[in-house]
């Protein structure tokens, strides 16, 4: 191809070719200026996987420019063979200057500080490379490196628009030669990490692991993993530790050594958690090295000094280096010492005592400097909800001011071992802010910071600076507290205004006021758009109510504003984007993993946790995290919501009520823990706790999810009427608080309970209904009440069934509820009402393994049961009924669990058992004594039963 034209690039020479591609040196005939190109190998174009791999690399490397990113500036294809064009860079590669022996330590550290640079870059975008290796790490002559080669590269996260992505490879001209083994295994055997060895999920640790091995090598000029087979250096990897670098080369300081350490560790949780925290270290070392070379020969290092300075100057900043290395060094082993706090030591933020008299500042403060200690995986914060209970056993109010006193007095009766207090005043312009720690048995000050600030425009920056240097001086290592430290304004806002209406929602919510807060927030986000935190606490609000869409929107607001955050409100919002938007609970799943990893004290990521698993049905698994979370916050209302809602999952009823009730006795619990009591109230028919938790519900702004519940109980018992009367009041009370959709998701239900129950004009009319425009807006767009409807208009037979099927699959493809409950069931329904039980059969399939949780409710179990009747399949119809009434717990109000004991009845009539059926209809006929007789249902057990002599 040399001297040829492809598109408008005329190629002049071959630099190299490997596995994935041979690169040309070309020159763009348009903008003049010289490229490399990277073709496809012929043999390989055809094939739609590494057409995909190529595409893939180009893709990502396009997307992120980065100096030590090599840039892809497009792709296009010759001859059916696809190409990219990237920037032409000169030099060699790692692996070639290691055939000439170790690098010198500064050098190898220097390239390895631009290595971890792109990898950071990348990882924060979710993007692993999965292939770091000598022969992807190119450096020019002046000694810039550029990462190369990501046609192995994951994104660990879908992403909403190419913000994310790596960089590109130039091959030098030098064969493949690495010990290479496609299939489970991705990646260069000396240089992989154990969990990619073995085949395993990988995540930003992996690259970190094979950046270790590369280091190692470059300061000893032997690999960490050498072997003379793939399986040799397999062994190597999984179960044996490289030789000591400072052995095998005796001028590897300490320092390094350690950092190769906290890179080569076998399990991934033992390693570096970042390549940022990784930089602080390298960074460190170069000081450490610089300053060694410095003080053994100034002349030299004077004589290479581009600098007019004057030789004495120079040897003394020589000496000056010589001197902070060594106490960065004396700083690195002080850690090994026992700091004031360690991570298992509870801390009380005892709030800010605003002295200026200027209300922007009125718990403001507070609330930033809880964001920026919380940024801190190190720090155990006693959550809000403790100080707020030990406040009222104290005989206070929930939410009075902390004084020092009363502080301490809180701080004391929760058994913690410290608190941080601040306080801010003003001079003139000048404000000046006070941060102090200090032990809640002695008083004695741990640390104090002091800051100030000219304009109360500066005083959050000066907040920020303070709380990262108490960190430090608390016990925090300086390479967490840089790896996680975003400044004040950055992870909330630099609006003073809208932080206050942000303090100022959070706790309208902390009171349990959803609703209420809902206008502070907007008014945060009106303040400024690029507020992150308001934005995701909105989607959490919304979703709360049931508010599908907004929560959907404001999801994918706080998505945009990800990289701009603190890690921990990163983790949360890239939960909340996949579990609200994309609905792929098991991305939401691993980010909750990587979140409670990072911040072992934080309850929030096991809460969620158990909150997904309780939608899947899995409530063993719902228990052991909403455990794990109250471990981490003892008693926090949300975390025994969701244990009580596991437990009632089980079938363990009394447990349920237990932690249920307590919390309600404490008077913090959530609104669905006491819809939770009444339905365990109503349960073991207790009327008057029923009663008290309806009593308590009215008036209160989420008065139509305990009308609903109550809806829901009388429709269980058959007594359609009044409860059509309750659902439209709830929906009616669910639009006056402007919130639309939830109140479609109580028309959504009342429509499928009376297509169940064979009412199909009534049906037929409030589906029709929930999908006309409503005054307020919205549509359902939830998953629990978008199943209700497309069951409901499925077993009705209405065209716009599969219509709207369709359109859902398209429109949320990753959808795990969408793909493993909403369709089966709407297809399974439309199957039925098609007359084709054995395709209902088939098209449930994939429910199985989430029909018992708290979004599918049974609906699948029972869709199935009437597939496996109308075939003919009595016996294994009867095993679905029975399932049901085994697993009432998931919904145990459910018109599917009131229509069980039918099913096993007409199940046992079908197998000839007339006893066991006559006995299932007189239990079905008890429960719906006091059913309207117009119900369809009913009049057909009542005709059944009656052949049988059931009176």
């Amino acid at each position: 191809m040399i001297n040829e034209t492809v598109s408008r690039y005329r190629i002049d020479a071959e630099l190299g070719s490997g596995g994935m591609g041979v690169v040309f040196r070309a020159h763009d005939l348009n903008l003049d200026r010289d490229v490399a190109l990277k073709f496809l190998p012929a043999r390989l174009a055809g094939d739609p996987a590494v057409l995909a791999r190529f595409e893939r690399e180009a893709r990502l490397a396009s997307s992120l420019n980065h100096p030590h990113i090599c840039i892809v500036h497009d792709i296009e294809s010759h001859d059916g063979r696809p190409f990219i064009v990237m920037e032409l860079c000169s030099g060699e590669t790692v692996k070639r200057l290691l055939q000439r022996g170790p690098l010198p330590l500064a050098q190898a550290v220097d390239l390895a500080i631009q290595t971890a640079g792109a990898l950071d870059a990348a990882h924060r975008r979710g993007i692993v490379h999965r292939d770091i290796k000598p022969a992807n790490l190119f450096v020019s002559p002046s000694g810039q490196l550029k990462v190369l080669d990501f046609g192995l590269a994951k994104l660990s996260e879908p992403q909403a628009s190419p913000d994310a992505a790596e960089a590109d490879s130039l091959p030098a001209r030098e064969p493949e030669a690495e010990l290479t083994r496609p299939g489970t295994a991705l990646g260069t055997v000396a240089y992989m990490s154990p969990e990619q060895a073995l085949g395993r999920t990988v995540d930003a640790r992996s690259d970190l692991f094979s950046l270790g091995a590369v280091l190692y090598e470059m300061v000893t000029g032997e690999r960490a993993f050498g072997g003379a087979s793939p399986g040799a250096v397999f062994d190597r990897i999984l179960n044996r530790e490289p030789r000591r670098s400072s052995r095998v080369n005796p001028r590897v300081p300490e320092l390094l050594e350690a950092v190769l350490d906290g890179l080569l560790a076998k399990q991934p949780e033992d390693r570096y958690a970042s390549a940022a925290e990784l930089l602080v270290d390298l960074d460190q070392v170069a000081r450490l090295l610089a300053a060694q070379e410095a003080a053994a020969d100034p002349e030299a290092t004077a004589s290479r000094s581009r600098e007019t300075r004057t030789p004495g100057r120079l040897v003394l900043a020589a000496v000056a280096a010589v001197a902070l290395a060594a106490l960065g060094f004396v700083g690195y082993r002080a850690l090994r010492r026992p700091p004031p706090l360690s991570d298992k030591d509870p801390i009380l933020l005892a709030g800010f005592e605003n002295q200026t008299g200027e209300e922007v500042f009125d718990a403001t403060l507070s609330q930033a400097l809880a964001v920026q200690l919380g940024q801190s995986p190190f720090l155990n914060i006693v959550a809000d909800d403790r100080v707020r209970e030990t406040l009222s056993l104290m005989g206070r109010a929930a939410d009075e001011r902390l004084s020092a006193e009363l502080a301490r007095e809180v701080c004391q009766r929760l058994g913690t071992r410290a608190m941080v207090r601040g306080s801010i005043s003003r001079l003139g312009e000048l404000y000046v802010l006070l941060l102090e720690a200090s032990e809640c048995a002695s008083g004695a000050s741990l640390a104090r910071e002091q800051g100030q600030a000219r304009g109360a425009e500066g005083v959050l920056d000066a907040l920020g600076k303070m709380s990262s240097r108490l960190r430090s001086t608390v016990g925090e290592s300086l390479r967490s507290v840089q790896a996680f430290d975003v400044p004040v304004a950055q992870a909330t806002t630099p609006s003073l205004e809208a932080l206050r209406a942000y303090t100022v929602a959070l706790e309208e919510r902390r009171r349990g006021a959803e609703v209420e807060a809902i206008p502070f927030l907007e008014r945060a986000l009106s303040l400024d758009p690029g507020f992150a935190a308001a934005a995701t606490t909105l989607s959490t609000v919304y979703g709360n109510l049931g508010e599908a869409s907004k929560s959907i929107d404001y999801a994918r607001l706080a998505y945009g504003q990800r990289d701009k955050v603190s890690q921990r409100e990163r983790h949360f919002i890239v939960y909340q984007y996949h579990d609200r938007v994309t609905g792929n609970l098991d991305q939401a799943a691993d980010t909750l993993e990587v979140w409670k990893r990072t911040y072992p004290n934080d309850f929030q990521p096991a809460n969620a946790l158990a909150i997904i698993h309780n939608r899947l049905g899995r409530y063993e698994r719902g228990v052991d995290e909403a455990k794990e979370a109250l471990a981490r916050t003892p008693g926090h209302p949300f975390a025994v919501s969701q244990l009580g809602h596991a437990y009632r999952g089980l079938g363990r009823y009394e447990e349920a009520r237990s932690v249920a009730e307590e919390i309600v006795a404490r008077g913090v619990a959530t609104v669905p823990t006491r819809r939770l009591v009444y339905q365990l109230a109503v349960l073991r028919q207790d009327a008057t706790t029923a009663a008290g938790q309806l009593e308590w519900a009215k008036g209160t702004p989420r008065e139509f999810d305990i009308v609903a519940a109550e809806a829901q109980v009388l429709a269980y018992q058959g007594r359609l009427r009044a409860a059509d009367a309750l659902y439209r009041q709830s929906v009616e009370l669910a639009e006056r608080r402007s919130l639309p959709e939830t109140g479609l998701s109580y028309a959504a239900h009342n429509a499928l309970t009376h297509a169940l129950y064979g009412k199909r004009a009534e049906a037929l009319a409030l589906a029709k209904g929930s999908l006309a425009p409503r005054r307020n807006g919205g549509s359902p767009s939830d998953a629990v009440p978008r199943m209700r409807l497309l069951t409901t208009l499925g077993l009705l037979g209405a065209p716009e069934a599969p219509r709207m099927a369709d359109a859902l699959l398209a429109q949320l493809p990753d959808s795990t509820l969408v793909v493993g409950v909403i369709l089966p069931a709407t297809r399974a329904a439309i199957a039925l009402a098609s007359g084709r039980p054995a395709q209902a059969i088939e098209a449930l399939r994939p429910a199985g393994a989430y029909e018992a949780g708290n979004v599918a409710v049974l609906i699948p179990r029972h869709l199935r049961g009437e597939a496996y009747l109308r075939a003919g399949e009595a016996a294994r119809a009867l095993e679905e009924y029975e399932r049901i009434l085994a697993q009432r717990g998931a919904d145990p109000f459910s018109p599917v669990c009131a229509l069980a004991p039918l099913g096993v009845a007409r199940a046992k009539a079908a197998l000839g058992e007339r006893e066991a059926a006559a006995r299932a209809y007189r239990e079905f006929l008890e429960a719906w004594r006091e059913a309207d007789a117009d119900v369809p249902v009913l009049a057909e057990a009542r005709r059944e039963s009656a052949k049988l002599g059931v009176r």
